[in-house]
């Protein structure tokens, strides 16, 4: 039996952070049900970004003169109702907190959104306002990254929401009771930020710059070397046992005292001399099996052909490479089966 076996979810939610709640909790056996306004359906149909946070659910498809007829007769059946919309939409729409919890007291209602305070926003934004986009640099005086990773959306977002939702369901579970979860991504990010905040207070309340601190490379024990190819090795050798064994393997034990020195160029020039001498898959072959802490750098496409990716959904992902959609649902396919399990005339 599935976790959330019996757990039907509302979901009223475009784009990745809170869609991808719903394609979890599916995962883990939820009833996800996807309303759709017709003509068109979610803004993203027809994309891969769909399919992937789609998966596993159920589509409604109704008019939106029809839509406020069909939700509360699901909701009073449901125990989530899950959105991404800001505050003022929510209540231009008829989907205001207070409106539907009166409604529906048991109802665990989700809404996934940017700020607070209702501005739009994206990923860069969050990680930007939040302090996390500063941290990411190279150097103290190199800008910013623009991470290739949605960290805010799938951090501040889709996680936060998974963590306040299942708690939710747990209180839910005890006294019957819904309740409102705002999970504001610029907010959440902040909340997110330990390690940031713990060289905020090591420091005496000033952060160093990054690449001057010991968590963003400034240690030789600490940080990404480039091979002979031109591709990475991550080493993070952090504990003094771990970098003496690494020196040890690489026949270096000279350099075993300097793990943990910043400001010194010394190691970190011959750690970049010693990775540079070898390509990638050499450095790979080499270091299989290592137990001091350092790993080749993978790129996606190698990732996901590992035996250990096996089930994190990378069949779904070499399905959609030939063409198939799996387990993605057709624009209004489960209106019968709605008919039939909740008594809903969805038209």
């Amino acid at each position: 039996m599935q976790p959330l076996e019996g757990v039907v979810v509302v979901e009223m939610a475009r784009l990745l952070p809170a869609p991808l709640v719903g394609a979890i909790l599916a995962d883990l056996g939820a009833t996800v049900i996807k309303v759709e306004i017709l003509p068109r359906g979610d803004s993203l149909r027809g994309t891969e970004l769909f399919d992937l946070v789609n998966r596993g659910k159920r589509s409604v498809a109704v008019t939106s003169d029809h839509l406020f007829q069909v939700l509360p007769q699901l909701l009073a059946q449901s125990k989530i109702l899950l959105t991404n919309y800001r505050p003022q939409t929510q209540v231009e729409i008829g989907l205001s907190p207070s409106r539907i919890l009166q409604d529906h007291p048991h109802l665990i209602y989700v809404n996934v959104m940017g700020f607070a305070d209702g501005r739009p926003g994206h990923d860069l934004n969050f990680l930007a306002e939040s302090g996390v986009l500063s941290r990411l640099r190279s150097g103290p005086d190199a800008a910013p990254i623009v991470p290739g990773f949605l960290v805010g959306d799938l951090l501040g977002g889709t996680a936060s929401a998974l963590i306040r939702l299942l708690a939710a369901l747990y209180r839910q579970a005890l006294t019957g009771q819904g309740c409102y979860i705002a999970v504001a991504m610029r907010e959440e990010m902040l909340r997110w930020s330990v390690s940031t905040a713990h060289l905020y207070r090591l420091f005496g309340g000033k952060v160093p710059p990054a690449g001057l601190d010991f968590l963003s490379g400034a240690m030789p024990s600490y940080r990404v070397y480039r091979t002979a190819d031109g591709r990475y090795i991550a080493v993070a050798a952090i504990e003094e046992k771990f970098w003496h064994e690494l020196c040890t393997f690489l026949g270096r034990p000279d350099l075993s005292s300097y793990g943990r020195s910043m400001g010194d160029p010394f190691p970190h020039r011959e750690m970049e001399r010693i990775f540079a001498g070898a390509t990638w898959e050499e450095w790979r072959q080499r270091l299989e099996g290592n137990q001091f802490c350092v790993s080749p750098v993978y790129e996606f496409e190698e990732v996901i052909e590992m035996p250990w990716a096996a089930g994190i959904w990378r069949e779904r992902i070499l399905s959609f490479e030939e063409g198939a959609s799996v387990d993605v649902p057709k624009l209004g396919e489960h209106n019968q089966w709605v008919r039939e399990q909740f008594g809903v005339e969805v038209g």
